[in-house]
């Protein structure tokens, strides 16, 4: 039995020493903040970032940025739904994610409500930002997606290479697609730097979608964003290098678990297994993954061995929301 990666758990951000300008962000976002990406806003390497903030502490945020040299822009909060949605009766509700909530006005009292901000230096380019980066709503009983130019325009603000946005803008389709596989499938030796699976902790240097695994324009970026953050946090710094250069199972955006072990070309040994946190993350396959000790992709099956016996087959689907395509991501030559 394989137990979780201990050595990639969420790191203590109060203990460890780092710059008052970043200490300032993380005492407000302490969990599933995102520091590289302020850090790197604040150092200007990205003109804008977009971030979540709890509604009571929204105050206290601009105030933090504002003395940083910060613009921040908001005027939504949402509230998540308990349960599923009211969607059923919704004209194109199969098109929406999983994650769905309340759209109020910032005037409203609203319980456990957050805030989507944007942050940056100039108060022009983090508007405009905001402006293509709204979410898919439901209105009159129809749910309706945003156009695709707000996409490309959204990515550009956020400083993300052109690539990348243009491959966004090609391969992001839920309903047919599977954008890390195409990425995957594009590239020739994945980098850490370019490693996006543990996005959703905030604590990667590529934290958009790259067009590849190796793509040259987003290395470029991420290593200045980890340059600025050495400069903040060097023991930050050294936990983000660690975490990346794990290789990695994808099935899709939801779906990813990354290793401690030697990986093959369609299967991995391993000794310890995590589960990279997602909207809808797969833990029966993570529980049979703790149970195993090595992982074999067979054409569209993952089949999970304990030895030489079989503890797990998983079989991936690619006709429905979100396609799953197994692959295997080896990160583990770290930053280069």
């Amino acid at each position: 039995m394989i137990s979780i990666l201990g050595d990639i758990a969420p790191p203590m951000l109060s203990e460890m020493e780092q710059s008052d300008e970043l200490r300032g962000y993380t005492e407000l976002r302490p969990e599933h903040g995102q520091p590289v990406n302020f850090v790197a806003v604040m150092s200007g390497v990205k003109p804008v970032m977009d971030d979540w903030v709890a509604r009571p502490q929204l105050d206290e945020y601009i105030d933090m940025c504002r003395n940083r040299g910060l613009y921040v822009s908001s005027n939504t909060q949402f509230a998540g739904f308990s349960g599923d949605a009211p969607l059923t009766d919704v004209i194109g509700s199969e098109t929406l994610t999983t994650t769905r909530a309340a759209a109020h006005a910032l005037a409203e009292t609203v319980p456990n409500a957050s805030v989507h901000v944007f942050v940056g230096r100039d108060r022009e380019a983090v508007d405009r930002t905001r402006w293509s980066g709204w979410y898919p709503l439901v209105s009159g009983g129809r749910a309706s997606s945003k156009p695709w130019i707000d996409h490309f325009w959204f990515g550009e603000g956020l400083g993300y290479p052109r690539c990348c946005t243009e491959a966004f803008a090609r391969n992001n389709n839920w309903s047919v697609n599977n954008m890390p596989y195409q990425a995957w499938r594009s590239t020739r030796t994945p980098s850490a730097l370019c490693n996006s699976t543990p996005r959703f902790t905030g604590l990667t240097w590529t934290a958009h979608l790259p067009c590849r695994y190796d793509c040259a324009a987003s290395i470029a970026l991420a290593a200045k964003m980890r340059a600025e953050m050495r400069r903040h946090c060097a023991e930050l710094t050294d936990y983000i290098d660690r975490l990346t250069a794990r290789p990695c199972l994808v099935l899709n955006e939801w779906e990813t678990f990354s290793f401690d072990g030697t990986p093959q070309p369609s299967s991995i040994q391993y000794r310890a297994v995590a589960l990279l946190p997602s909207n809808k993350p797969n833990t029966k396959l993570f529980e049979a993954l703790r149970e195993g000790s090595r992982a074999e992709i067979r054409d569209d099956l993952v089949v999970v061995f304990d030895g030489d016996d079989v503890v797990w087959v998983e079989q991936c689907r690619v006709d429905g929301f979100a396609p799953r395509v197994p692959f295997l991501l080896d990160f583990s030559a770290g930053v280069r």
